[in-house]
């Protein structure tokens, strides 16, 4: 009887421990999306951060190890969205892109989906790069997420294939896909030309089919 009644508070702890955890990760992760948008990676520190996160500066070095750490953290968080245990690619959004039943149904549904990515990613992606040009740790990071992106575009382009023939041969595809539905790209369409993420998605729609279909 003992056992019996200890084991579900002991249940209930650790319930509530992994709660908090996360609670703190969530704050964290908010605190330096922020930070690093705002003020930069040289500005945005980590006692910066645990100040806002409302945590103490050992307990980010605990949870992430590195400030470069806590970077890519956030950017995956980005890149998650709303999702933040499941990899993009296994979400709802780029499944129903793959699963779509033609060429032109996945197109639209790209850019559209890819468009509110970009709108989370590409201000942190600027961060990335600005970082980058000074830091060879950084610059890792930025051509890792590159390639990471390159990897997720070229299984686009594979269930393109399978419902037929592409204007070009599959590693421009993957390129065309790469250049304009980048991160930089979508900031200069969006920051410096004024157009909104729904006139993106238009206008990456119509350049892609233009491209890529027969």
């Amino acid at each position: 009887m003992t056992e019996s009644v200890k084991t579900p508070k002991r249940g209930y702890r650790s319930v509530r421990r992994s709660a908090q955890a996360s609670d703190t990760r969530a704050a964290v992760l908010s605190a330096a999306h922020d930070l690093f948008i705002r003020q930069g990676w040289q500005k945005a520190t980590i006692a910066a951060v645990a100040r806002q996160a409302g945590v103490s500066v050992e307990t980010i070095y605990v949870g992430f190890g590195t400030k470069r750490a806590l970077l890519e953290a956030v950017v995956a968080a980005a890149i998650r969205g709303l999702q933040p245990g499941t990899p993009l690619m296994d979400q709802a959004g780029p499944r129903a892109v793959l699963e779509a039943p033609d060429q032109r149904s996945q197109i639209a549904r790209f850019a559209k989906d890819i468009a509110e990515v970009l709108r989370r990613v590409a201000p942190l992606m600027a961060v990335v790069r600005a970082a980058a040009e000074s830091e060879a740790a950084l610059e890792e990071l930025y051509v890792g997420l590159h390639r990471g992106r390159t990897r997720n575009l070229a299984m686009l382009v594979d269930a393109m294939l399978r419902h037929g023939p592409l204007r070009t041969d599959r590693d421009t595809a993957i390129a065309s896909l790469a250049r304009l539905a980048s991160p930089e790209l979508f900031l200069v369409v969006t920051n410096v030309e004024g157009l909104l993420p729904a006139q993106y998605t238009t206008w990456l729609a119509d350049a892609l089919m233009a491209l890529l279909l027969p």
